[in-house]
């Protein structure tokens, strides 16, 4: 194995008036309503300098890694914590604002991830995860630059989502229940794709270390969605919401835009079909109504599963309403020809109903000569006339 470099910075030694030394007390996680970017920038600077106490409290978390490389500009509670990749079952990830307070996980973020895993699901089968572990050596983290505060390089990240290799197949349990845990430092297969839902405190890590380290470990895909604006092109703070996907090509990623003038269309090998992320059409729903879609060929259209769910809700729907002017028309109408009802019956099953379609039996149990006019509009009045 390569020597894998670690930034390590030497803590200076504190002393009281007297020149005793001090054993200061430094916390481990810290969740104040007050906090500001100023005081988070001094508890930092007093756990860089005061390293050891630090670890030493790290210790008695019942949850506590040996192994893992925590890091001084996160927060490690009993049951909480702000760092992304430290993924442990009885630990919540909180986000870190701007103005350095603490806060939970934006809904929206949650929300979106359980949208794009359904999708995924819906295309490729029972191997995509939501929660996830992908573990690795230093040296890749050292490759990637992740390194913490302190100069280690990472050996795991947890990314928002996750697409196993074919032949995979997933209970619901380990799908949406558990984090799933893939060594690729042991010799698991590497993830087919990876996405990840950008934050305010995360952006930067995705879409820089965090994409070269997708690179090395040769993920085939890399998909990059943003809820909030502004937050995949740092040039641009004001753009909307939207999804990069890139690709690996010769080792690089690569956006991997479909043909065609919409740049909202990206191509997924993974999937074989293109993909979009659709933003919200009600605001007022702007939190639960985004859709990552991919175009199915066979039924011509953009395809999720809330869309494919609404469709079929609108079919039954539509069949209930068939039923109900079907049994107006036999009974209302009962006085024309059989073969002709049945074929009013058959050709609204067909094309659906006309418009104010009561009225229009009303009016023709009136004026029963009227039938094929009212009752089936732009039609042929030869085609398909009863023999």
């Amino acid at each position: 194995m390569a020597a894998v470099e670690v930034r390590k910075q030497t803590p200076a030694a504190t002393a009281d008036a007297n020149g005793r030394e001090t054993v200061p007390v430094v916390p481990i996680s810290v969740d104040e309503p007050g906090m500001t970017r100023e005081r988070r920038a001094a508890l930092i600077a007093l756990r860089r300098t005061h390293v050891v106490q630090w670890r030493a409290g790290l210790k008695q978390l019942p949850h506590f890694d040996p192994v893992f490389p925590y890091d001084i500009v996160h927060e490690y509670g009993l049951n909480w914590t702000t760092d992304p990749d430290y993924g442990h079952d009885a630990v919540k990830y909180l986000g870190i604002n701007e103005d350095g307070t603490v806060s939970p996980e934006k809904l929206k973020n949650k929300l979106l991830q359980v949208v794009i895993v359904r999708t995924l699901l819906a295309v490729l089968g029972r191997r995509t995860v939501a929660d996830s572990r992908l573990h690795f050596g230093p040296e890749l983290g050292a490759a990637a630059g992740l390194y913490t505060e302190l100069g280690e390089p990472s050996i795991r990240v947890e990314p928002d989502l996750m697409v196993l290799a074919p032949g995979t197949e997933l209970s619901d349990r380990r799908i949406w229940d558990t984090i799933y845990d893939v060594h690729v430092d042991t010799g698991d297969p590497v993830p087919v794709l990876v996405g990840e839902i950008l934050s305010d405190s995360t952006a930067a890590r995705d879409l820089d270390g965090k994409r070269r380290l997708y690179e090395t470990l040769g993920i085939t895909e890399y998909v990059l969605c943003d809820v909030l604006g502004g937050l995949l092109n740092p040039d641009a703070p004001h753009s909307p919401p939207g999804m990069v996907l890139y690709r690996l090509e010769d080792g690089v990623y690569r956006e991997s835009r479909a043909a065609g003038t919409d740049p909202s269309v990206f191509r997924s090998d993974v999937l074989g079909t293109s993909v979009r992320l659709l933003p919200p059409r009600d605001p007022v729903r702007a939190r639960e109504d985004f859709r990552f879609q991919w175009w199915d060929g066979e039924q011509d259209r953009w395809r999720d599963p809330s869309t494919d769910e609404e469709r079929t809700q609108e079919r039954s729907g539509r069949e209930r309403e068939t039923k109900m002017a079907a049994a107006a028309l036999y009974s209302f109408l009962s006085e024309l020809p059989r073969p002709s009802l049945d074929q009013i019956a058959a050709h609204w099953r067909e094309h659906g109903l006309p418009d104010n379609v009561m009225d229009r039996i009303l009016a023709v149990r009136e004026t029963p000569s009227t039938w094929r006019a009212l009752l089936l509009p732009s039609t042929d009045p030869d085609a398909d006339r009863p023999a």
